[in-house]
């Protein structure tokens, strides 16, 4: 086989079985990554920094001890690049920021740490936008990411870089995280597969932002692995689950195994559509594709919303306490100038055109403690309603996003950018909506490939889940690859 694609598309468990087989080295595999990322990288920026001196010690290092019967883990010897949010040691952790350029970190994040304790290799970190706070991947520092589907378009954002390496080849598995769709709008992007953990089941802890050196876990804001198959996403979540520093001296981590073994087994609802933010029509085509599949191979599929609620339940309540999460970057004056904001925002927003709700954000960057504790509440009592839903069915399958990628749009604020869907004009934040109710009550969600536009751009659904119900979500993406929705290489790689 041509040394170019040999082992680009192999699945993460597929390589850990050549090595273990001794049909493939560590350094065999790094090497080839190596070269390949240095033929391909430079059309699309997603890597962005490397250590491939150490990682080749590390690699004939793990070479070594397979030789001498010993085994690191369950990635013993597997190179793999994550987002250059997760501080590792020997590389520098920028996070997009101008500021951060020269930061060298002095010990790995938990979850870095936990990759490595199971022999992984970390070589390589991708792209992200400023401080991971875009849907798109471009910075000051690294520059713009492209999308191996069509390099006028974003890779999406903030693991933009994740996603684009993992499609063109360049890795077997990533490291995401997300807060506003950072893992699962790329994954979709890119038509690669992204898993959005339960809230606290995968520590933060050396991941930008916060500010370097943080040791709380921050509100609403997952760490989650990426691949390009489902089992692949089980694999690294296995592996970088588990209680927070915080809490390992008391508490263990144990997600209920998925109850459903194929396809037939799960009873699925099906929200498509919401007057709050209708998607592109050729995405409805897709999915309406999807659930002719689903109901041709004995899957129970129901149209409707979790218990009759509306995406306007979800998204000013998350708008808030996300607000009150990226409020605490802004001095204090900010803060408060963007509390006064908030009633303007409300009053004149719709004669401008400008972001819907967003007068929610404002408010929740400049609300007290006691409001956010109010906030808070609301959302306990919203979630004990929602997952009354998982009482009748298993998954919720819903969009990630409004639309397929979209052509790079780095001009204005973000709050001011609109983006064509269907050719009408929408406001750019229109696309946190579908990712808000995920977010907001913690609860998992996977990013899975479901189909490709006429122009040439992945789509993929996202399968939500009761609380803790990480493994049946993905285990719904597996047994959707198993009905012929798999990764598909983009034309070039």
């Amino acid at each position: 086989m041509h040394v170019s694609t040999e082992w680009a598309y192999q699945s993460a468990k597929q390589l850990l079985l050549m090595m273990k087989d001794g049909t493939l080295s560590s350094r065999q595999l790094l090497d080839y990554y190596i070269k390949r990322i240095e033929r391909l990288n430079p059309q699309l920026n997603a890597v962005v920094a490397t250590d491939y001196s150490a990682a080749r010690a590390r690699a004939d290092a793990a070479d070594k001890a397979r030789r001498e019967g010993e085994n690191w883990g369950p990635l013993h010897g597997l190179p793999l690049t994550v987002k250059d949010t997760f501080e590792v040691v020997g590389m520098p952790c920028v996070a997009g920021a101008p500021s951060l350029k020269d930061h060298l970190p002095k010990q790995n994040a938990v979850a870095i740490a936990r990759l490595q304790q199971a022999g992984a290799i970390v070589f390589g970190k991708t792209n992200v936008p400023l401080f991971a706070s875009d849907l798109q991947s471009y910075n000051k520092v690294y520059g713009t990411t492209h999308n191996p589907w069509n390099k006028q378009c974003t890779p999406g954002g903030s693991s933009g870089g994740a996603a684009a390496a993992l499609a063109a080849g360049f890795t077997p598995l990533e490291l995401g995280s997300d807060i506003a769709g950072s893992i699962r709008t790329p994954a979709h992007f890119c038509g690669v597969f992204g898993h959005k953990s339960s809230h606290g089941i995968i520590s933060l802890r050396g991941h930008i932002p916060g500010p370097p050196g943080v040791l709380s876990e921050t509100d609403l804001a997952v760490a989650g692995p990426m691949a390009r198959t489902a089992d692949d996403l089980q694999l690294m979540l296995d592996v970088v689950s588990g209680p927070s520093p915080l809490m390992e001296p008391g508490w263990q981590l144990k997600l209920p195994a998925a109850r459903q073994r194929k396809l037939q087994d799960f009873k699925v609802l099906f929200w498509m559509e919401d007057p709050l933010c209708p998607i592109a029509q050729e995405m409805q085509s897709i999915f309406g594709d999807l659930k002719q599949s689903l109901e041709q191979q004995g899957v129970s599929v129901t149209l409707g919303s979790p218990m009759g609620m509306e995406l306007k339940a979800f998204y000013p309540l998350y708008l808030n306490l996300l607000g009150g999460v990226m409020g605490s970057s802004h001095k204090k004056m900010e803060r408060r100038a963007m509390g006064l904001a908030a009633p303007l925002l409300q009053k004149f927003g719709d004669r401008f055109q400008l972001p819907k709700l967003f007068e929610h954000y404002l408010e929740g960057a400049s609300q007290s403690h006691v409001e956010w504790l109010r906030h808070n509440e609301r959302r306990y009592r919203l979630r004990e309603k929602f997952l009354q839903t998982f009482e009748q069915y298993d998954v919720i399958l819903c969009p990630n996003n409004m639309t397929t990628s979209f052509r790079h749009h780095q001009q204005q604020e973000m709050f001011m950018r609109k983006v064509s869907v269907d050719g009408k004009l929408r406001n750019y934040t229109d696309m946190f909506m579908w990712i808000a109710p995920a977010t907001v009550l913690g609860v998992p969600a996977t990013s899975a490939p479901v189909g490709v536009t006429k122009e040439g751009l992945p789509v993929n659904v996202q399968i939500m889940g009761g609380a803790y119900q990480d493994k049946t979500t993905i285990r719904f993406a597996r047994c959707l690859e198993k009905a012929g929705f798999t990764f598909q290489p983009p034309a070039g790689y």
